[in-house]
Formats: structure tokens, sequence, C-alpha cells
């Protein structure tokens, strides 16, 4: 491997390290937090119009996704730097990242309905027009104008495209190999 794809890969495991050590901290910072709420229902930590128990959980397993996105873009990244291309355990990455960011974007879309319940206005799904009505009305200002959740399914979009191509490179090569 040449020196400037080995300075890259450096910089893209340092910052992958500091990122799984900043989801480590925030993790122990949420749990620390969240024990305190559990005990004496204090939420100091929460913000503003935010359910504090549903907040919490989300958080937490929110942190405890990314360590688990960055402990398997390490064993990416370690294994790409060994072979120089991608293998079947890549496809394993792929596949957990994947479900990752489908995770988190349920995740997220769990805490904008708990904390915009009223925004939904559920007593006045009377008529099958004004449910439809509501639904888009509800959808497109929570989930797409206030918190955005469709960035979440469009990397999962994009990775499994990219999977989708390491499937198919990989089956060319082993049908190269064979030929060979």
């Amino acid at each position: 491997m040449d020196r400037t794809k080995l300075s890259k890969l450096n910089l893209i495991k340092a910052v992958l390290w500091t990122t799984i050590a900043f989801s480590f901290l925030a993790l122990i910072y949420h749990t620390r937090w969240f024990i305190s709420f559990l005990i004496n229902d204090s939420a100091y930590v929460v913000p503003t119009n935010q359910a504090p128990s549903i907040w919490f959980v989300t958080q937490i397993v929110s942190n405890v996704i990314f360590l688990y996105v960055g402990f398997l873009l390490v064993r990416l990244f370690k294994r790409y730097t060994l072979t120089g291309f991608f293998d079947e355990t890549s496809l394993k990455v792929f596949d957990g990242v994947i479900l990752s960011c489908v995770l988190l974007a349920t995740l997220g879309a769990i805490q904008v309905l708990f904390n915009n319940f009223s925004e939904v206005h559920i007593s006045d799904w009377t008529s099958t027009e004004s449910s439809m009505n509501l639904f888009f009305r509800s959808f497109t200002k929570l989930f797409v104008f206030e918190s955005p959740q469709t960035m979440y399914f469009l990397l999962a979009i994009i990775l499994w495209s990219v999977k989708q191509f390491v499937t198919r490179a990989l089956f060319i090569k082993k049908e190269n190999e064979s030929f060979i």
C-alpha cells in the first residue's frame, strides 16, 4: 500500500477511534443521568419538551449502536489493510451498519412521536380524508422538517448498494480464481 493511502487510512482510523471514545463518554454520561432520573425523578439534562424516559433510553441505545458500528468499522478497516480489498467478512459489517442505520432512524422516529404527540391530533382522525390529511401533515412536519430521519434510511440504501457491488465483485473474483 502506498504512503498516501496509508496516511488516509490512519486519519480515518484516528477519527473513528475518536468517535468511539466520544460515544463511550456519551454512553456513560446518559447512563449516569438516567440512573439519577430513575432514583429521584430529576431530569436536569433532558432538553425541554422531551419525554425524559424516552429521551434517556433512545440516547443510551443510540450510543450503544454507535459503539457497535464503530467497532465494526475498525474491524473492516483492519481487514482492508491486511488484504487490500473487501472480503466475505466485510459483507457482515455492511449488514450490521445497514441494520444500525435502520434502528437509529426508528429510534429517532419513536423519540419524535413521543415528544410531539400533541401535534398528531388523534381525536381529529374521524374520517378517511381527515386521517390522511393529518397523517401527511404530521409525517412531513415531524419527520421531514423538524427531525429528518430520512438521512439514516438514505445511508442504509447507499450501503446496501455498495454491498451489492462488493458481493458481485467477490463472486467475479471467486470465479476468476477458480478458472485459474
